[in-house]
């Protein structure tokens, strides 16, 4: 059954006091927070204006406007166009009152592309307007981030060191699709395509990011983190909920019929069932003895409605939570190949088995204990896996929901009320990897933008 008191558990304990093995990843604090108060939000256990709350969450709305102060009082900078990814990242004793000319540490202290985005999710989750916000000056950091070849850096960092310039701008970060898609769904949620459109300020390149995101398709059908690379499920959600996010939606248009149709076959053939060997009685067979084969082929030789599949990365690899999201929300995206179907909220995702998808998650990753998600089996929960899994899991609901029950799903009663356990949960967005009603205030503010 899905734990969804324990879940909610699970990050509310998160968000007041962290493990100590959290520790290395202070640096990326926003990112935890945003796992929390997402997950929660998907639990329905936020008290968010008129929306109802379970009776069980003992979240109370100061709680909620205190994690808001705390975004914008230790991770928005002074010049109110950029987030860092954490208050670890503050240059600290600082005025910055100050003129910068009264010293340079300013110059360090620089917003991060994807504390940028992890922020304004926070921010819409919970309600906050962004009127303490520089749109504008967000909009044109944006474009400073933006790469020649339509990649975008992590940031911008300023420097007065170079004895031929007195502000040079050296970008830093890799060179992949995480950032381009968090400044496409910053874009958006900030309404910069809104402000382009008026003439306020100018765009980012769209045409260099799509040709980029063109540029990394691989052979086989997936998308890459760069050109050349790999074909992989992370890249494959960054890429295609970028296009996503920069064309309305409109992801067929833009990469066109032979792209589309071959990610759809690509994102289905990576999810895949645990193979054991049962006829081997050793007491010393170790996990390396588990492989992965596509769903395709193994429903040849066993029965697939006995075993629980996920999704996974790359070739090659097991099962793992995360994937579940990325691969599902990938497919969520592309609309089903060859087919007059009408358009839907769930896309080339009910083409996947979804009932062993759920049955992975429920029975392989999941702790009922401690509430959360882990990466595999066996493993300790964490809070990106729990996210994830959660976020995943209300995927499938919004599935099994627009086909008409669980019981289109389940071979048995109580197979049934486990698939049906996890449709308390809210619809979610892939897209902006929120829950849809989270986007849906990002809407009203958008048209509130419009008529501005």
């Amino acid at each position: 059954m899905f734990a969804l008191d324990r879940h909610a558990s699970f990050f509310q304990h998160s968000l007041r006091l962290l493990p100590y093995h959290y520790t290395q990843t202070d640096t990326t604090r926003l990112a935890l927070i945003f796992f929390c108060v997402s997950a929660l939000d998907l639990l329905g256990y936020l008290p968010l204006g008129n929306q109802q709350c379970s009776s069980k969450s003992k979240i109370t709305k100061d709680e909620v406007e205190h994690w808001k102060e705390w975004v914008y009082a230790t991770c928005l900078l002074p010049t109110r166009d950029a987030f860092r990814c954490s208050p670890a990242t503050a240059v600290p004793h600082y005025d910055y009152s100050l003129p910068t000319s009264h010293g340079d540490k300013l110059d360090y202290d620089v917003g991060h592309i994807a504390g940028t985005y992890f922020a304004l999710c926070i921010l819409i989750i919970l309600r906050d307007d962004f009127s303490r916000l520089d749109r504008v000056g967000m909009m044109r950091w944006l474009r400073k981030c933006q790469r020649a070849d339509g990649s975008f850096a992590a940031g911008v960092l300023r420097s007065k060191s170079n004895a031929l310039s007195d502000n040079l701008e050296e970008k830093f970060g890799e060179r992949d699709l995480r950032f381009g898609y968090c400044a496409a769904a910053a874009r958006w949620l900030i309404g910069g395509d809104i402000l382009a459109r008026k003439n306020v300020v100018e765009d980012i390149d769209i045409d260099r990011v799509l040709g980029y995101i063109a540029s990394c398709v691989s052979y086989e059908g997936g998308i890459a983190m760069g050109p050349y690379a790999e074909g992989h499920a992370g890249g494959g959600y960054c890429g295609v909920g970028t296009v996503s996010l920069l064309s309305q939606g409109k992801v067929r248009n833009v990469l066109g019929d032979v792209v589309v149709d071959a990610l759809v076959r690509w994102s289905l053939m990576h999810q895949v069932y645990a193979e054991v060997d049962l006829e081997s009685d050793s007491e010393d067979e170790s996990d390396s003895e588990v492989t992965s084969v596509s769903s395709a082929d193994m429903s040849l030789r066993r029965p697939m409605t006995d075993i629980p599949a996920g999704f996974t990365g790359r070739v090659n690899k097991p099962a793992d939570t995360c994937y579940c999201f990325w691969s599902g929300a990938t497919l969520e995206m592309l609309d089903v190949p060859g087919t007059s179907l009408p358009s839907s909220i769930t896309g080339s995702l009910r083409l996947s088995d979804i009932r062993s998808n759920v049955m992975f998650l429920l029975t392989q990753t999941q702790n009922t204990m401690i509430g959360g998600f882990s990466k595999v089996a066996g493993a300790h929960p964490d809070l990106m896996h729990a996210y994830l899994g959660v976020a995943a899991l209300a995927m499938c609901a919004d599935v099994i929901r627009e086909q008409g029950g669980p019981e289109k799903f389940v071979k048995d009663d109580a197979e049934g009320d486990v698939i049906a356990s996890i449709l308390p949960l809210k619809s979610v967005d892939g897209a902006l990897c929120l829950s849809t009603s989270a986007k849906q205030y990002a809407e009203v503010l958008r048209a509130k933008w419009e008529k501005e």
